[in-house]
């Protein structure tokens, strides 16, 4: 049994198909449903999914998914890692730039650098700091007197009673987290801090 088939409305025409071909060629993309028809003994050209023969392979057909590529896509991925390493660049920065404004420092000196020259008068209303590492151990001394951490704010208050206004601090390889501890404690007496700070 011979069967033809063409695009709806088209002159030209596939011939010399069997049913189980036209078929195939259905599940494959090659004919649409609403492609026509006609087989041996029909007059007409008849829709493929309204001749009996074909009504229930076109109900079970599903036409083939048609991957769409659009070239206008942009991969977000490589701009997202340059954004958040920016991000954290801007956030460590920005961390540092605080600190610094905390510690009212002058910035980083070379080793053995001060910060200014002190006249002899300066000294009579410092207290003068160092803190510096002895092994694991920060060591804190507060106008030559050794002090613990738990003593710190202790013996700044007994400093600034008295009369002393301005804290002086040496400081060499200590950790910032002690640092923070002397300035917080010189600012809960009112003191003004000047820094000088050594890296080995």
């Amino acid at each position: 049994m011979s069967w033809e088939v063409r695009h709806e409305g088209s002159p030209h025409a596939t011939t010399g198909l069997t049913a189980h071909q036209v078929v195939d060629g259905l599940h494959e993309g090659v004919w649409e449903p609403t492609d026509e028809v006609r087989g041996p003994g029909d007059i007409k050209w008849v829709a493929m999914e309204e001749h009996p023969v074909f009504e229930e392979a076109v109900a079970a057909y599903e036409a083939p998914k048609r991957t769409h590529h659009d070239d206008s896509h942009l991969d977000m991925n490589p701009l997202i890692d340059v954004a958040l390493v920016l991000l954290i660049f801007f956030i460590l920065t920005t961390s540092y730039d605080a600190l610094v404004k905390v510690l009212d420092m002058p910035g980083l000196t070379k080793k053995g650098n001060t910060i200014r020259e002190l006249a002899p008068n300066d000294l009579n209303d410092m207290v003068k700091v160092k803190a510096y590492m002895e092994g694991n151990e920060a060591v804190i001394e507060i106008d030559g007197e050794k002090v613990t951490l738990a003593q710190l704010k202790t013996a700044v208050s007994r400093a600034a009673s008295q009369n002393k206004s301005k804290m002086v601090m040496d400081i060499k390889d200590v950790n910032w987290d002690t640092v923070l501890q002397i300035v917080d404690a010189a600012r809960a007496n009112g003191m003004k801090i000047m820094m000088r700070v050594t890296k080995e």
